[in-house]
């Protein structure tokens, strides 16, 4: 049944398309990687195998059931530490170390019985004509090779763990945000620019969207772009468009094919400003002065534009809100389930970023303002606001 349910599914869990039976079926599937969705049935398979099947043998052949038991379990445990089916690295860890432990079950139970029917055999061991003493030594191995895999796999994770400390996490469990797209949609975000003064900027944000944001698709022009003719067909296949407002955007005639296209599919927009004049940056004023008539209340309107940024932190921060305009513009599973929306809401976060709860004095301080000091009052109170150890 549940495979059946998954073959049923098979679509539209792997182009991120989640329809009413993917939703229903997501206990099945949603811990384990795409690759290996179907990964429950063979686990259920494999338990029914070690409690069922094996079964099937006669209790004449005892010691056949334990060793065909023993090989399934050796294998099943191989294959665990190659593919690693799940989402998370703990989860692989557990897997493999529960596995583990059960196959040294299975084959001190072996050498036990192996003893019990032949004493003969138990004596070549070395263990003498009983079986406790091999049993003493298949626990104490047991034991000892347990924790030094449990050892080396969480130095891994450590390892591991830093290595992705640049990986976007959602703020409200810590899970790696899952980006699903609805039907007919190939890439979660295009970038719109122009080549003259933007093409190194957006080519950047590409690349690091795809390292924080793994899983996500991004249409960039040298990498995806295969007719010129299809720029409105590309749009209709984004969830999402970036605009990447720099010197030209305004005057080229692609861009604002682009940007119409978006307008017309009524996209989701994001605006990233370049402000350097030595990169290519203009004034958004001016930006907006050269906006034509018919787009400027779509791109402007009720939306601000985040500013590029070369420094680490600043630009950290750009792309933590690029992502989390992406994220919005994708689907949710489950549409009564209000939970995820509330988890989206709380927005994205990297491991060790700076954050204004991070800041704070040891004892109450005052600060003062001069009503002389043209903007010093709401900088004054937007301090306060960030910082509540903060009178005025």
């Amino acid at each position: 049944l549940y495979a059946a349910l998954l073959a049923a599914a098979k679509h539209a869990i792997k182009r991120h398309e989640p329809n009413a039976l993917s939703r229903a079926a997501h206990f099945l599937w949603s811990d384990y990687r795409l690759a290996l969705f179907w990964w429950e049935p063979v686990e259920l398979l494999r338990k029914l195998t070690l409690t069922g099947f094996v079964l099937l043998i006669s209790e004449e052949h005892g010691l056949l059931r334990t060793l065909a038991a023993l090989l399934v379990s050796l294998c099943w445990t191989a294959g665990q530490w190659a593919l690693k089916p799940f989402k998370q690295p703990v989860d692989n860890l557990l897997a493999v170390v529960a596995n583990l432990a059960l196959t040294l079950i299975f084959l001190g139970v072996l050498l036990v019985k192996t003893c019990q029917v032949a004493a003969e055999a138990c004596e070549h061991f070395g263990f003498g004509g009983s079986a406790d003493a091999i049993f003493l030594f298949v626990l104490v191995f047991s034991l000892v090779t347990i924790v030094g895999f449990v050892a080396f796999s969480l130095r891994e994770l450590v390892h591991r763990s830093k290595l992705i400390a640049s990986v976007l996490r959602l703020r409200a469990t810590g899970a790696l945000p899952e980006l699903r797209r609805a039907r007919g949609i190939t890439y979660h975000l295009f970038l719109s620019h122009v080549w003259m003064t933007g093409q190194d900027q957006v080519a950047v944000i590409k690349r690091q969207l795809q390292l924080c944001l793994p899983g996500v698709r991004v249409f960039l022009d040298v990498d995806d772009l295969a007719d010129i003719g299809r720029l409105e067909t590309y749009i209709d296949e984004s969830a999402a468009v970036l605009i990447f407002l720099s010197k030209g955007y305004m005057h080229s005639r692609n861009c604002l094919r682009e940007a119409r296209a978006a307008m017309a599919g009524d996209k989701p927009l994001v605006l990233v400003h370049e402000a350097d004049p030595q990169k290519g940056g203009l004034p958004m004023a001016d930006i907006r002065d050269q906006c034509p008539a018919d787009l400027a209340a779509f791109v402007f309107a009720e939306r601000q534009a985040l500013q590029w940024q070369r420094v680490s932190e600043y630009q950290r921060l750009a792309l933590k809100l690029i992502a989390e305009h992406v994220l919005g513009a994708c689907p949710v599973s489950n549409y009564a389930d209000p939970l995820e929306v509330e988890c989206r809401s709380q927005g994205l976060y990297f491991k060790g970023e700076v954050a204004c709860a991070d800041l704070a004095f040891a004892r109450p301080v005052t600060l003062l303002v001069s009503d002389h000091n043209p903007g010093a009052a709401e900088l004054a109170a937007e301090l306060r606001a960030a910082l509540l150890q903060a009178t005025l």
